[in-house]
């Protein structure tokens, strides 16, 4: 059992965003750069490269290790990828159901979850992504507000029964 193919596009759209990175960033005077990605993010610094998973995030924060204005927009950060996995889900179950009535709730979940992306750049880096803890270009940000917006204005078909039993006969004494 498949997704339909009327509602496959919104699902495809969604985790394509996975894929789509969300900023480039550079921390401090070039100690750090990196890219971010929805769950997680390649940095490249004098201590090493890797791969940080979102979730790593809050042992960063639990430790000490983060603190401040930069843990705040690590947990900023994870409330907007947890709300894009949200999203998929519920494209997921948009497809499975075969109906369209949770559409624009998923499109508006993907669009908070683009914002608070946004927010914790902001946070982070300045209202101008650029301060003295670096600077960020937010690339997918825009991607994920656009998708969002797209998908909030998608017009999605009807549910079609294709049980024969729920077809009412047409009375055609009232058909003008």
């Amino acid at each position: 059992m498949g997704i339909p193919s009327r509602f496959k596009l919104p699902f495809i759209v969604q985790c394509i965003l996975f894929l789509v990175p969300v900023n480039i960033y550079v921390v401090g005077d070039w100690l750090a750069a990196g890219m971010q990605w929805i769950f997680f993010r390649y940095q490249q610094s004098y201590l090493g490269n890797g791969f940080i998973i979102f979730a790593r995030d809050l042992d960063y924060i639990r430790y000490g290790w983060i603190t401040g204005r930069s843990a705040f927009a690590a947990e900023v950060a994870m409330a907007a990828s947890l709300l894009l996995m949200l999203a998929l889900l519920v494209f997921l179950y948009i497809g499975l159901k075969e109906s369209a009535t949770h559409a624009k709730a998923g499109a508006l979940i993907t669009i908070a979850g683009g914002c608070l992306f946004l927010l914790s750049d902001m946070i982070q880096y300045g209202m101008f992504f650029h301060g003295p803890a670096g600077f960020a270009i937010p690339v997918g940000v825009p991607v994920i507000l656009v998708c969002g917006w797209w998908m909030y204005q998608m017009k999605f078909p009807d549910t079609i029964t294709e049980r024969s039993d729920e077809l009412k006969p047409v009375d055609e004494d009232k058909i003008p």
